[in-house]
């Protein structure tokens, strides 16, 4: 904010963008739970000053949509390590796998183990962020494949409680889902215990298909510190 501004609170949305990762990180204790994209039901917690831990799961959704009968196993969790290199430039990297249960003829179970790293530049309240994530996908009926889904987002603060955010990614690599990309585009509010982000995401399949899908795009998370 400018310097004859009143002092904003600490942005707790920083470590994230609206669907990737930022590399800065969360202080130790602080964490977040909450819903988001709509499907996924998330939590992340600082271990230390560095490194924090995640897990994330569609199961709460998806029993809602079955009347809570034949609920799916969907659990994904992983770990990141952030390091500052500079004032403003921050390194990450992690490690991230799970399992969901589709339901869906010929793909069934799909599991997936990743690496990532993630460079991000600039303050909590304004930054951009290049995500590298290569990934290794497997199906009950899929012998795996390796695929890679580079990632450019950001964010930036224009009030105490609200900002723009967006992202962009390509997976160039014909793999277990075929090459796609996808981008995303919404307004972040947030409090000092709270977030809440609306916007639209629209994605592309390369292979048969003409026009991209648009959904809609809704996430909320208690924060706490």
């Amino acid at each position: 904010p400018p310097a004859s501004a009143p002092v904003w609170f600490e942005n707790p949305t920083r470590t994230r963008g609206l669907l990737g990762s930022t590399a800065l990180p969360l202080h130790a204790g602080e964490g977040f739970v909450g819903q988001q994209a709509l499907l996924a039901t998330v939590a992340e917690v600082g271990l230390s000053e560095q490194v924090s831990v995640s897990v994330a799961t569609a199961a709460f959704v998806y029993s809602m949509g079955r009347a809570f009968d034949d609920v799916p196993f969907s659990l994904v969790g992983g770990i990141k390590v952030s390091r500052p290199l500079s004032e403003r430039l921050h390194l990450a990297f992690g490690v991230q796998g799970g399992s969901f249960d589709t339901g869906q003829y010929l793909l069934d179970t799909l599991n997936g183990i990743s690496v990532y790293g993630i460079l991000t530049y600039g303050t909590p309240d304004a930054h951009v962020s290049l995500t590298v994530r290569p990934f290794f996908a497997w199906g009950t009926y899929h012998s795996g494949s390796l695929m890679v889904l580079p990632m450019l987002g950001g964010f930036v603060r224009l009030g105490e409680q609200w900002g723009l955010a967006g992202e962009v990614a390509l997976s160039p690599v014909d793999g277990i889902s075929g090459t796609f990309g996808f981008a995303t585009a919404g307004a972040r509010f947030m409090g000092r215990q709270w977030s809440l982000d609306l916007g639209l995401l629209a994605e592309q399949q390369w292979k048969d298909t003409d026009n991209p899908s648009v959904l809609p795009g809704f996430s909320f998370l208690f924060h706490w510190r």
